[in-house]
């Protein structure tokens, strides 16, 4: 019969390997209601604050673009209104001369009229906001002064006929296309002004 062993004379496996405390974590916080309610009011308010941001941004854009808009438009309106209204003088003075003398070569009376700012509006991307139906009007007036003036030269109109026919045609011009367009520059002009915008001032007859 073998002797027994001595459970003192060999070290124990609990001896050998003996246990590390365990690591407790605490999570108390985590399971909390509280916890979570508190993460996503935050998320949220930063999410509403981007967007808030985000919109704030974008409005303040729109309004400066809109802002510049009229204002290009409004001295483009009152140079183009400038330019019809001295033309329209040049042509009533040219008519009134071809009623008043006889000249052996009309064309020595030829007016000068100006389209500067006509032609320069091709190339602007501001001139289709002027309203249609004025720059549609002032486009005919410039091609019926250009005809009358042509036939008057080419002796196909008399000098007194054709005269009257420019008269006529200053005057519908004068209280139709170049009326509207200074009412509608007029307006642009309050608009800006009320915004803060430094703009030129209008004459005492616009401003009213």
């Amino acid at each position: 019969m073998e002797p027994e062993t001595s459970n003192l004379s060999r070290p124990s496996d609990q001896n050998r390997n003996p246990k590390r405390p365990a690591i407790r974590f605490d999570n108390s916080d985590l399971i909390k209601s509280g916890f979570w309610v508190g993460q996503i009011c935050m998320i949220i308010a930063t999410v509403v604050g981007v967007y808030l941001a985000a919109q704030e941004g974008l409005s303040q854009a729109l309004l400066f673009e809109n802002l510049n808009s009229k204002e290009n438009n409004f001295y483009l309106q009152h140079a183009l209104a400038d330019e019809v209204s001295d033309n329209i003088d040049t042509l009533n003075a040219y008519a009134h001369q071809l009623q008043d003398r006889s000249v052996y070569d009309i064309k020595v009376l030829h007016p000068v009229v100006d389209d500067f700012v006509w032609e320069s509006m091709k190339y602007s991307p501001n001139a289709l906001e002027t309203p249609s139906h004025i720059l549609s009007a002032i486009r005919r007036y410039n091609s019926e002064v250009a005809l009358i003036i042509k036939k008057i030269e080419d002796n196909q109109f008399g000098p007194k006929y054709g005269s009257g026919l420019l008269l006529a045609l200053n005057e519908k011009v004068s209280e139709g296309a170049l009326h509207d367009l200074i009412a509608h520059y007029t307006q642009l002009h309050h608009e800006l002004v009320d915004a803060g915008i430094d703009v030129s001032p209008l004459s005492n007859e616009q401003g009213q």
